[in-house]
């Protein structure tokens, strides 16, 4: 098979789709003055790997929020479209530190994850942007 520029050119491009990568760690204040920190299990990101995040909740006095019901939305606006799983939390043993699985993003460019946060009685919601 001859390989032609446009073929080299297609080959690359698929290439660095599954090897792109991104950091791992953020932060991120809630619309109530929460803390969320998270940590991807997959270090560092990348394109089509079903992986997990560590979601460490604090309020605003630096306090474990232990007992919250997370849920997790994301996508990418630009594109009009959302995540190709849905993400699933829960609480680990640890205070305030949850665990969410069966994250996936499939292509490299613009993303957004939101949170949804119902914690002794209130709700809150926080949103993370990131460019993979």
């Amino acid at each position: 098979m001859k390989i032609t520029k446009l073929n080299l050119i297609v080959i690359l491009l698929a290439c660095s789709s599954y090897s792109y990568t991104q950091q791992s760690d953020f932060s991120v204040l809630s619309q109530a003055g929460n803390t969320l920190n998270i940590s991807s299990l997959l270090s560092p990101l990348q394109i089509n790997r079903i992986h997990s995040w560590e979601l460490t909740l604090q309020d605003a006095n630096g306090e474990p929020l232990v007992g919250a019901i997370i849920s997790v939305v994301g996508g990418m606006p630009a594109h009009d479209h959302g995540l190709p799983t849905q993400p699933q939390v829960s609480q680990t043993e640890k205070a305030g530190v949850y665990l969410i699985e069966g994250i996936r993003f499939h292509m490299p460019g613009a993303w957004e994850m939101e949170f949804s946060i119902r914690a002794a009685g209130n709700s809150d919601s926080a949103k993370l942007e990131f460019s993979l």
